[in-house]
C-alpha cells in the first residue's frame, strides 16, 4: 500500500509541473505582496540612498527601490514564492539573503545592518597587470564573460604569486560554463591557502572556494564530487548562508542519499527557519524514506508558512493520505 501511495504522488507531482507552463509562471511574479525594512549601518545609524532589489527566484521578475533619509524603505507589487534580497551602497558590504514572501497581504519587515567595507592594501603589480585585471573585472561586471577572460589569463600567467586573483578566472569560467577549467582556477587557489596556512579550518574564504568548485562538479553533473567539497566547505566554516546547505540536500537526495540529505535539509532549516521550501523537500525525503509521521510535520510546517502556495492543496490531500496510512 505504501508503494502504491508513493507511486500515485509522483504521478500527481508529474502533472502539476506539466501543467505550470513558463508563461504562467512569468505572470505570477505581480501580486499584491507588501514588504518593508529599514536599513542601517553597524553604528545603529539609517543609511540613505541603499540601493535594494528583490529578486524571484521562481520565475523572471524583480523589483528595486531605494531607501529614504531615515533608513526606510518599501518594494510593493509581487506575488507570492521565493525572493532574494539584496541591499547595495558603495562603500559597504553587500547584504543579500532569501525569502518566501507573500503575494497578497504584508510580510514582517527586514531589518538590515550593512557593514563598513574594509579596504586591504593588495600588493604592488605592475602598471600592465594592473590594466589588465581593471579591463577583466569591467568586462565581467558588464557580462562579458568570454571577452574578460583572457585579461584573467594573462594577469594570472604574470602574477602567479597574486593566487587569490584565480577567484576572478574561475568565476569566469564558471559564467561560460566550463565547469572543469574553473574547477582547475580554484584549486589552485586553494592550494596557495595552504601554501600560506595549511589548516584552513575557519578560512571564509577558502570555504567559499570549496563551495564553488561544488558548483562546478555540480555543473558537470559529477554529484559524489560536488557533495565531497559542499561538505568540505561546511566543515571548513560553519555555513551562514542556509542555500549551501540546501544545495548539498539537493545533490544528495538526487543522488539516492536519503539520510544524509535529510542531514542537510536539516541544517539549512536551523539556519532560515522561515523557508517554506525548506520543509516541503524536508517532508519529500522523510516519504521517502516511509517516514511518514515526519513527512507530515514536515508539510504542515510548509503550509502553514505558505498557505497561498500553489503546491499547498496537494500536500494536503498527501497529508491526508498519510496519516490515514500511520
Amino acid at each position: 500500500m505504501k508503494k502504491q501511495l508513493i507511486t500515485s504522488f509522483m504521478i500527481v507531482m508529474l502533472a502539476l509541473a506539466t501543467a505550470c507552463p513558463l508563461a504562467l509562471l512569468a505572470q505570477e511574479g505581480r501580486g499584491t505582496g507588501r514588504l518593508t525594512g529599514t536599513v542601517k549601518d553597524e553604528t545603529g545609524q539609517p543609511l540613505k540612498g541603499v540601493a535594494l532589489t528583490l529578486k524571484a527566484l521562481d520565475y523572471n521578475f524583480q523589483l528595486s527601490a531605494e531607501s529614504e533619509a531615515d533608513g526606510t524603505w518599501g518594494i510593493f507589487g509581487f506575488g507570492m514564492g521565493r525572493f532574494e534580497i539584496t541591499a547595495m551602497k558603495e562603500g559597504y558590504i553587500p547584504f543579500q539573503d532569501g525569502k518566501q514572501l507573500s503575494g497578497i497581504n504584508k510580510n514582517p519587515p527586514i531589518d538590515i545592518v550593512l557593514k563598513k567595507e574594509v579596504k586591504v592594501k593588495e600588493p604592488e603589480i605592475d602598471k600592465v597587470s594592473g590594466e589588465q585585471i581593471k579591463k577583466g573585472n569591467e568586462l565581467y561586471k558588464e557580462g562579458k564573460y568570454a571577452e574578460a577572460l583572457p585579461y584573467f589569463q594573462e594577469f594570472m600567467k604574470n602574477n602567479p604569486k597574486q593566487f587569490q586573483s584565480g577567484i576572478n578566472l574561475g568565476n569566469c569560467y564558471m559564467q561560460i560554463k566550463q565547469y572543469e577549467e574553473a574547477i582547475n582556477a580554484f584549486k589552485k587557489v586553494i592550494d596557495g591557502f595552504k601554501n600560506e596556512n595549511p589548516n584552513l579550518k575557519g578560512n571564509e574564504k577558502a570555504a567559499t572556494i570549496y563551495a564553488s568548485i561544488g558548483e562546478a562538479y555540480s555543473g558537470l553533473n559529477n554529484l559524489d564530487e560536488a557533495a565531497k567539497y559542499y561538505k568540505e566547505s561546511m566543515a571548513l566554516y560553519p555555513p551562514k548562508d542556509a542555500a549551501v546547505a540546501y544545495n548539498v540536500a539537493e545533490i544528495l537526495f538526487v543522488g539516492g542519499m536519503t539520510d544524509e540529505a535529510i542531514e542537510y535539509y536539516t541544517l539549512a532549516v536551523s539556519l532560515k527557519p522561515e523557508m517554506a521550501i525548506y520543509y516541503s523537500k524536508l517532508g519529500y525525503a522523510y516519504l521517502n524514506k516511509g517516514e511518514f509521521k515526519q513527512a507530515v510535520e514536515n508539510f504542515e510546517k510548509f503550509i502553514k508558512l505558505a498557505p497561498d502556495d500553489p503546491q499547498t492543496p496537494t500536500l494536503k490531500g498527501l497529508i491526508d493520505d498519510l496519516k490515514q496510512q500511520q
